[in-house]
């Protein structure tokens, strides 16, 4: 199984999951500020409308209290929370508290008053904070005038009686110097937002808690937390199929690329409703397939024409020397000569017969005929014959059951006869021995031929049924061989529809096992 790391599809997801988290992390971080940033400007615009009518002077306590009340009131329909109202002048004096004032520490984190501070009983505070003023114009008169007294309590701050027509005149309370202060400062109750409005001498400072700020903020953190790992599934679940449907071509390549041979080198890929990209790919990839199959017909024809040109003139070589041979005296150099030019003309005959039968398997040209053949009859016929060629080597046949199969006899017979030879060639020189059994299981025939000798060392496994290759062994390089017995054996096997394996390999025991399809 390749791992996940290696896997194009699962690193097109991986990196989808992490550019997507990224921008879903920011996009919460941000959209969460900037909310913030709307609720406490909500905030901000709410304490500066808060006096709209001014604020009463800092001697004023009762006018203090009343103002506190129905600030609250308004406060709580607007803020959803509590007012925080203090009065306090340079040295930290307080003027006035509110019910819901979070200490005295907190007047020192506030900024500090400037000017100087004027009581009211002045004649200036008096006439700016006077309880009510008559507007002439709506049938007021002017406003009486207040001569200062030092001994008398200062007039409260109170709502004005009516006015002809039944109005109220107009309140006007102290105003401020300008706009508010905003500010945040942390309480024992937590973070509250101030709006400190300065005076002559004193500051009047309105916060709000911000606990119903945070509670929202929370509240929408908490909602990013429970739906990014939805939204991040759905990515995943998105990015891995449209990973999957990006490289459908890939595995139409790499499904083709596995199931190329040498007999289906004329089969193409399908390039119609590809994208651009993909559908050049697998015409370059078609176009490699041609120039393959070109390639590899010329080699096979040049194979099969070479082998079958070879074949005429060394079957006539070979008969002019067996002439010679009859006619050469007995124990003669010229008949020892012409044995050993016999001989390797019998190699190069064999080894043209086996090369013209290698092109016919890669042209997909051998024709495998079926017909019934008796197992247990056709196995100890081999083995006779190659117990009077190699009399020391002592054969077991491990056979169950008689079967009567249909395989092609002559394909199957050169198989058997490969694989004994290699068995005897490369056995235990002092205690040779070759096991045979079969077994017949549902549609299949499984043969297994075993040996003594060294083994085949495992660097040497992997190219064993390589053409020409041979196990390069101190032990086996006077065998004779040309390294094409178990490529050609494999080829038959395949033929058929089976295979040749090496079932195990280790020093006293080398194991091959044929595997083919039959119909019983």
């Amino acid at each position: 199984m390749i791992p996940l790391r290696q896997s194009f599809r699962f690193r097109i997801l991986a990196l989808t999951i992490i550019v997507c988290g990224t921008v879903l992390i920011a996009f919460g971080v941000g959209s969460r500020y900037a909310l913030y940033l709307i609720k406490i400007s909500t905030v901000d615009q709410s304490l500066r409308s808060l006096p709209f009518q001014g604020f009463p002077h800092p001697d004023h306590q009762r006018s203090w209290a009343r103002f506190s009340e129905a600030t609250d009131r308004i406060a709580s329909r607007i803020l959803n929370g509590d007012v925080h109202i203090v009065v306090y002048g340079k040295d930290g004096e307080i003027y006035f508290e509110s019910e819901y004032w979070s200490g005295e520490k907190m007047v020192a984190l506030l900024p500090a008053p400037e000017g100087e501070f004027k009581s009211a009983t002045s004649p200036e505070t008096e006439r700016e904070s006077s309880p009510w003023i008559r507007d002439p114009r709506r049938g007021g008169g002017p406003p009486p005038e207040i001569e200062p007294d030092s001994n008398r309590e200062p007039p409260e701050f109170s709502p004005p009686p009516r006015g002809e027509g039944g109005r109220r005149g107009d309140l006007r309370g102290i105003r401020p110097l300008g706009p508010p202060e905003l500010l945040t400062r942390k309480s024992e109750l937590g973070p509250v937002r101030f709006g400190v409005f300065r005076f002559g001498g004193y500051n009047v400072a309105m916060g709000v808690e911000l606990s119903q700020v945070a509670q929202e903020m929370n509240h929408v953190r908490n909602a990013f937390l429970y739906s990014a790992p939805l939204a991040l599934l759905v990515v995943a679940i998105g990015s891995w199929i449209i990973a999957s449907r990006a490289i459908s071509p890939i595995r139409k390549l790499t499904n083709a690329t596995r199931g190329l041979s040498a007999r289906n080198l004329n089969d193409r890929i399908e390039q119609a409703g590809e994208d651009r990209e993909f559908s050049e790919l697998i015409q370059v990839f078609n176009d490699m397939l041609e120039r393959l199959e070109r390639s590899f017909n010329q080699a096979t024809r040049f194979s099969a024409d070479a082998a079958h040109e070879l074949k005429t003139p060394l079957t006539i070589l070979q008969g002019h020397l067996e002439n010679a041979l009859q006619e050469a005296p007995d124990d003669s150099d010229q008949q020892r000569r012409l044995g050993m030019l016999l001989e390797e003309t019998q190699r190069l005959h064999g080894i043209t017969r086996r090369l013209l039968l290698l092109a016919q398997a890669d042209a997909g040209q051998i024709k495998v005929t079926g017909k019934p053949i008796r197992l247990r009859k056709l196995l100890a016929e081999m083995v006779e014959d190659f117990e009077m060629q190699s009399p020391k080597t002592r054969y077991t046949l491990a056979m169950g059951e008689d079967a009567t199969v249909s395989l092609d006899e002559s394909l199957v017979t050169q198989i058997l006869q490969n694989l004994l030879s290699n068995a005897v060639k490369y056995n235990d020189d002092s205690d040779p021995w070759v096991t045979i059994g079969y077994e017949v299981a549902e549609s299949e025939l499984r043969i297994d031929i075993s040996n003594g000798g060294d083994g085949i060392p495992e660097s040497a496994q992997e190219r064993l049924f390589e053409r020409f290759s041979r196990v390069d062994t101190a032990r086996n390089r006077g065998v004779d061989g040309f390294g094409l017995g178990l490529n050609l054996s494999r080829e038959f096997a395949r033929a058929h529809g089976g295979d040749l394996v090496l079932a195990k390999s280790i020093p006293g025991n080398t194991r091959f096992r044929l595997t083919l399809p039959i119909d019983t």
